[in-house]
């Protein structure tokens, strides 16, 4: 029987829907269209940085792009906004216009060519996560930046164009609208019950200990129970004070690689080779005068997290003009395929 459930974390409905499970052609992947895997001319790989923009930052020991780098970040080729651009904004009549100032830049994960993220080691895990701490950072320090949004997608379904593993920031000099009215949302939520909704959702998860996959000493991840998408999976920070990646220490960013690494591992083991977005749940990244009203207290009521989102089944019209969204798979039955899929460490 079908639910409408209420994303407590997302202030949002999601339908779920388990008789939709059977009906024909609804895999995304049927027909497969697979990217394009060739080693030899991919500007990703190790040996081929003269094919991708000079490096901005780069984890190595010798001169820039050249071989022998471990992480390496680039200018994205095809900017959607660029650092080179004027900062202002002006008026159109009733509309309001900015110049594409920010900034665009794709952290290559891993000098391998390897096409799932499950093939990544612990070390190339902890990279990775390492530098894109440090990529936000560094983007803080120019205080036009409102807002960043880090984010991966892996798979033709999933949006991304290279096989090679990488991941995405962009940085703008605006807050977006619907993420503000959700940091509002999660703030007035903090003034009326004294403590964060992530606190809330935590707890309830597990108390209930039905859609609680893993957990370790710093982060936990569950199957959210208004799940937008089937085997949608949230690891969060058991810590209210990381309210940013930004916020974790050496040591968290050791135990978010492992804990990571893990529940990757669980999904192929459940899943196969899949599609998928994985994007990072940051607060605003500098104030300005629209978060005046909660930037200094984001560390009472935001949480950093991370958010996997399969791209297992096709969207319609449906989603897009109602905001909800229809999944097929029981969170409690994803989670519990998870769950039996864990390796041990």
């Amino acid at each position: 029987m079908s639910e409408i459930r209420f994303d407590l974390i997302h202030n949002e409905y999601a339908l779920i829907s388990p008789e939709r499970l059977h009906r024909p052609n609804l895999y995304a992947t049927v027909g497969n269209k697979s990217l394009d895997n060739r080693q030899y001319d991919c500007p990703f790989c190790e040996g081929n940085e003269h094919l991708t923009p000079p490096e901005i930052f780069a984890i190595r020991n010798n001169e820039p792009n050249k071989a022998g780098w471990k992480v390496r970040v680039i200018p994205n080729l095809y900017k959607a906004v660029q650092i080179e651009t004027p900062f202002g904004s002006k008026e159109a009549g009733h509309y309001e216009v900015w110049n594409g100032y920010g900034a665009h830049e794709v952290i290559i994960d891993t000098p391998r060519h390897i096409t799932k993220m499950n093939q990544l080691s612990k070390d190339e895990y902890y990279n990775w996560l390492h530098v894109l701490r440090l990529r936000v950072a560094d983007l803080k320090n120019d205080k036009r930046m409102v807002y960043v949004t880090l984010f991966k997608n892996h798979g033709y379904y999933a949006g991304a164009t290279q096989s090679h593993p990488h991941t995405q920031i962009i940085a703008l000099p605006v807050l977006p609208k619907q993420k503000l009215s959700w940091f509002r949302y999660a703030f007035e939520y903090y003034k009326r019950n004294s403590r964060s909704i992530f606190d809330t959702v935590i707890e309830k998860e597990k108390n209930d200990a039905v859609r609680v996959i893993a957990e370790n000493n710093y982060f936990i991840a569950f199957a959210p129970f208004a799940s937008s998408f089937a085997f949608e999976v949230i690891i969060a920070s058991k810590t209210q004070e990381t309210s940013t990646i930004i916020d974790l220490t050496d040591k968290q960013i050791n135990e978010l690689a492992k804990f990571l690494r893990r529940i990757i591992r669980a999904f192929y083991n459940q899943l196969g080779d899949f599609d998928f977005n994985l994007v990072f749940g940051l607060p605003p990244l500098n104030k300005n005068y629209v978060s005046e009203e909660f930037f200094d207290k984001l560390n009472l009521f935001w949480r950093f997290h991370i958010r996997i989102l399969p791209r297992l089944f096709s969207l319609g019209g449906f989603e897009f003009e109602s905001g909800v969204y229809i999944n097929p798979v029981l969170p409690e039955d994803a989670a519990a395929f998870l769950r039996d899929s864990l390796e041990g460490e």
